[in-house]
């Protein structure tokens, strides 16, 4: 079996064709993105209760929501901001269920939320149930108005809901969402005294107009010829209905109508709640999704030419043009790869050619091809699309996808040698090494098995890496066990022994380079060792416990900054600031940012959360009138560091009111700040006294830029101090009065118009005059009839209340969020803040406690599930070695050069000038892995001679020797892959190529000369006779 290709050329050729054109169809048809695509565990609860305060809103809303989503095992956390008029519930399902296991959670938390609904008081709006996709829009369209004279906002919002449906029609569109979109409505602004004059109330009069809109079915009709339905006429369809609708019939038989009460007009939400610029000019953003799996070159295509036709028929003075194309940036990571797999290939294949000769280079290079399009075909086969992830996992794994091939080619190369023919070199060659290459595949897989059953976030953002080597490694051995012998075997030469002739001289370009001087020095450093084992052991131990203590002295970073274009920005009134002050700012800041050199352009959305242009953003802001949100568009990334620290600085500087932040885009999953602290406890005074005292140090902190409380107290609130009995006087109950108040204040509902599709709400509110002035609130009746003004119930007074109240599982807390510096590390500035908070000599009251969230937070749990898949398989590698070896001290070495080699690792890290995080950790993870291939094939074949067994120095000498061009090969080979990588200077994979890179060096110091002096020791008869008497047997039993 093991010759069977050998023997049948026509079946190895028809074997590597189909992979080859499997892998190219693979590679065509794979979906193509620039991240992998985060399941939806994050989401949250809206409602909506106008008029109501943050307490209210709490005890009201949102401790019912949260009770009931509480309920479910799934849920893994339940946080909650209440403010005036909103609650938003957040919540985050568990991190160990699938992605079908998450969509029927949802559905599970919409049946919870409806029936927390049933606890709500009169006047509370539905609650919205929000997923949040985690990921970027593909497409941002931005519709600009750069004409002369008022923004025709009527215009802006049908065009751009007509671009949105051509999106939606789109194929592989996921979802379409609008930002900065103008809220359309028929207004009904009512004039108080005639209102009053005529005895109606405003919740009397929208009922009343509201019960003239007749869109109800009446029933169906059923006769002999069948069934027909009935309907009763009058439904709004239009300005002119709604003036005309009747309110009060006279007694004379005339009627008051809409029209003699009240202006009905068509216009948009005064004031609107949310709104986008384009370089200060007025916007509405269309931002498409496109589904996983698809090809985003592709889609973008289409998607681009939609829009470039839409734009061609676009009114003047309207700006039709994508803001923002995902594309772009997917092309250049994945052609970035691309290039970088191509240059590590070159280098392996050179490397090869230099240690090798040019036929085993020809040889061993043909499985990278093959390999690479076995794992195009298992992608496809198991709907996995080309990212950076699984990308980068093929450029880690180049340089190992050939050890395999290298060990197969050069055994066979020495049966050659020793005069086996190419049949029997083949078969004698796979003999011996299918067991150490598949016990090495094995533990190399397994060691990277761990970073593809990563659950979590972060789990689902790198487990392809993991995915992407297990998938390269299997299939190497496949490859280098079934056609790569056949191809050494085709392309060997002829060998002296058979043709008569004297053996030909070496040539370094046909046996590969070797120099007398160098082997014979080494060759003696060898047999030093084996005579002294204690210099092997010293020349592995030492380097590596060397790496261990550096890694204490390396700075932590969880992940790091991405390099791009593109930085966001975000800005924060304080709760009182209606969308009008925010507009005032955004717009002196965005001439500030735009003075600056290098920037294109400036977009913000207020009021929402802004479109994600960026995979990881989650932003809770749904609702916040004082809040904006956008990113800065540059001309290049490498000046994105210097511009993001200069528009932090001017901005701060200059809106010292506001709370301003420039941040670059970070990788890794999401997180509401750098630092942050969760103080919980009940008392509103003392949460807040702990933050306050929180908020001093860091404050004094060097780094921090800003911090935010989340519990906000004091905030401003006008209280009608009602006198009961005058009340019940008025025929007014204390809710009555409430409800009244909300109506002209906020508005009601009173039906709808339709034209066409679309759909207007119609709203009966008090004229902006009567909504915004104490004096005329005053004045404002309650009850029906001529009313009863306010100020005769009692009087309005200004209190300070609690204006945002945060929650996590079910109980009170105050957050406490750190911003930083931009390209400033956590973890360092964290660690200062301890200490300055320790010397202040607080202590937090009995019952509350401080929680650390932040990197740190995300940092321990990814490292902890990361340890909970690792050290089980961990387990299982060690038993596949103890098997294969059949030996408990041969499965100790090979764990002990394993672990030795994370110290060369940290050396690794160290000499680039990098950060320690958590890819530098799955590096070193998945290096655990690699390192030990080197000392198995050693022991292997030390264990395979009889006289090196029988501790022969010389014999264990010439083993080493023999089995030293493969291993530095392999190793040469390993870190050869890595040098595009190392050269880009990527921050983000530079940790993981300098902690490989420095583990696979060091791993052959250990295979060479750590693993033969330890198994001399093993076999020294002082040595082996002691363990025999230990094990009272008269022979060695399998250890």
């Amino acid at each position: 079996m093991s010759t069977l290709f050998f023997k049948l050329p026509r079946l190895a050729i028809l074997a590597i064709l189909v992979v080859l054109i499997g892998g190219l169809g693979a590679m065509l048809t794979l979906g193509r993105q620039e991240d992998p695509t985060l399941i939806e565990r994050y989401g949250y609860v809206l409602t909506p209760f106008p008029g109501a305060d943050a307490e209210r809103i709490e005890a009201l809303i949102t401790e019912p929501v949260e009770a009931a989503l509480m309920e479910l095992p799934e849920v893994e956390e339940v946080s909650s901001t209440s403010r005036a008029g909103f609650s938003q519930v957040r919540v985050e399902i568990r991190e160990d269920l699938s992605e079908a296991e998450v969509d029927d959670t949802w559905t599970l938390i919409r049946g919870q939320v409806e029936e927390a609904r049933a606890q709500f008081p009169t006047g509370v709006g539905a609650p919205e149930v929000e997923r949040l996709y985690v990921g970027a829009a593909t497409l941002v369209v931005g519709l600009t108005w750069t004409g002369e004279g008022d923004v025709p906002l009527t215009v802006m919002r049908r065009l751009a809901l007509d671009l949105e449906d051509q999106f939606q029609r789109l194929p592989g569109t996921e979802e379409t969402q609008t930002y900065g979109m103008p809220v359309e409505e028929v207004r009904v602004v009512v004039d108080p005294q005639a209102l009053s004059a005529a005895g109606l109330s405003f919740r009397q009069a929208a009922a009343l107009i509201a019960s003239a809109d007749s869109k109800t079915p009446a029933g169906r009709v059923r006769g002999e010829g069948g069934m027909i339905g009935f309907e009763v006429g009058g439904e709004f369809d239009g300005i002119s209905r709604v003036r005309q609708v009747p309110l009060l019939q006279r007694a004379d038989g005339s009627a008051v109508r809409v029209a003699d009460v009240a202006r009905v007009e068509k216009g948009f939400a005064d004031p609107s709640t949310q709104q986008a610029y384009e370089n200060n000019l007025r916007t509405v953003l269309v931002g498409v999704y496109i589904s996983p799996g698809q090809r985003v070159d592709k889609w973008a295509e289409s998607a681009r030419a939609i829009s470039d036709n839409f734009a061609a028929n676009a009114p003047p003075g309207l700006k039709v043009e994508a803001v923002f194309d995902q594309s772009l940036y997917t092309n250049d990571r994945l052609n970035g790869l691309a290039k970088n797999l191509l240059f590590s290939a070159f280098i392996v294949i050179v490397v090869l050619f230099v240690t090798m000769g040019w036929r085993s280079a020809i040889v061993v290079g043909m499985a990278i091809p093959l390999t690479v399009s076995l794992v195009l075909i298992l992608f496809s086969v198991f709907g996995h699309p080309l990212h950076q992830m699984s990308v980068t996992g093929l450029v880690i794994s180049l340089g190992l996808l050939i050890d395999n091939a290298i060990v197969v080619v050069d055994e066979f190369d020495q049966m050659r040698a020793k005069g086996q023919t190419r049949f029997e070199a083949i078969r004698q060659s796979l003999n011996h090494l299918a067991a150490p290459l598949a016990a090495s595949t094995l533990t190399t897989a397994l060691a990277f098995a761990p970073i593809a059953m990563l659950p979590g976030g972060a789990g689902e953002f790198v487990g392809m890496i993991g995915l992407s080597v297990v998938f390269s490694i299997s299939a190497s051995f496949v490859v280098s066990i079934t056609v790569i012998p056949a191809m050494a075997g085709w392309f060997d030469r002829k060998r002296g022994w058979e043709t008569g002739q004297p053996k030909r001289p070496r040539r370094w370009w046909r046996d590969g380079v070797t120099n007398d001087f160098i082997s014979d020095g080494y060759r003696a450093s060898i047999e030093a060792v084996l005579r002294f084992p204690l210099l092997g052991i010293a020349a592995g131990v030492a380097p590596a416990i060397f790496g261990f203590w550096l890694v204490g002295q390396l700075p932590s970073q969880f992940f790091p900054q991405t390099e791009r274009d593109q930085f966001q920005v975000s800005l924060q009134l304080s709760p009182e600031a209606d969308i009008n002050d925010t507009v005032e700012i955004v717009h002196r800041a965005t001439d500030l940012i735009n003075g600056i050199e290098g920037v294109e352009d400036v977009t913000w959305v207020l009021g929402q959360p802004s479109p994600r242009v960026y995979y990881n953003i989650l932003n809770n802001t749904e609702g916040v009138e004082g809040f904006a949100s956008g990113w800065i568009q540059l001309d290049s990334n490498e000046r994105t560091h210097e511009i993001v620290g200069e528009v932090q600085r001017r901005v701060r500087d200059e809106f010292l009111s506001a709370r301003f932040l420039a941040l670059p885009f970070e990788q890794g999953p999401p997180a509401d700040a750098p630092i942050e602290f969760r103080i919980m406890g009940n008392d509103f005074d003392t949460l807040d006294m702990i933050g306050d005292q929180t908020r001093a140090v860091l404050g004094q902190t060097p780094g921090v830029t800003y911090t935010v409380a989340s519990l906000e107290l004091g905030a401003p609130t006008m209280r009608l101090q009602a006198d009961e009995a005058a009340s019940a006087m008025a025929g007014e109950r204390l809710t009555d009065i409430a409800a009244d108040l909300s109506a002209e204040l906020e508005g009601v509902r009173a039906g709808s118009v339709l034209e066409g599709t679309e759909e207007l709400p119609v709203k009966v509110i008090a004229p902006m005059s009567r909504r915004s002035g104490m004096t005329d609130l005053r004045s404002a009746t309650v009850g029906s009839g001529s009313g009863t003004p306010i100020s005769a119930l009692g009087d309005v007074t200004l209190v300070p209340e609690t204006a945002v109240i945060t929650r996590r599982n079910g109980q009170r807390m105050n957050q406490i969020l750190a911003f930083l510096d931009p390209y400033t590390l956590p973890a360092p500035v964290l660690e200062d803040y301890q200490a300055r908070f320790a010397e202040t000599g607080f202590h937090v009251p009995a019952g509350y406690e401080v929680l650390i969230g932040g990197e740190a937070e995300n940092s321990s749990d990814a490292v902890g599930n990361l340890a909970a898949v690792g050290v089980p398989l961990v387990m299982v590698m060690a038993g596949a070695i103890m098997l294969v070896f059949n030996s408990f001290r041969m499965m100790l070495l090979v764990l002990a050069t394993g672990f030795l080699s994370l110290g060369f690792a940290f050396f690794g890290v160290w000499l680039f000038n990098l950060p320690f995080g958590f890819n530098a950790i799955i590096g070193g993870l998945g290096l655990f892995g690699i390192a030990i291939n080197g000392s198995i094939v050693v022991l292997s074949l030390l264990r395979a001679s009889p006289a090196a067994m029988a501790d022969d120095v010389i014999a264990q000498r010439e083993v080493v020797v023999d089995a030293t061009r493969h291993i530095v090969a392999t190793t040469l080979t390993t870190m050869g892959g890595f040098v595009p990588i190392l050269l880009s200077g990527d921050s983000f994979w530079m940790p993981l190529a300098a902690g490989i890179s420095g583990g696979v060096g060091g791993s052959a110091l250990l295979a060479l000369y750590f693993t033969p002096a330890v198994f001399r020791i093993t076999t020294a008869k002082p040595v082996r006779t002691a363990l025999r008497h230990m094990f009272n047997r008269s022979e060695m039993p399998a250890e």
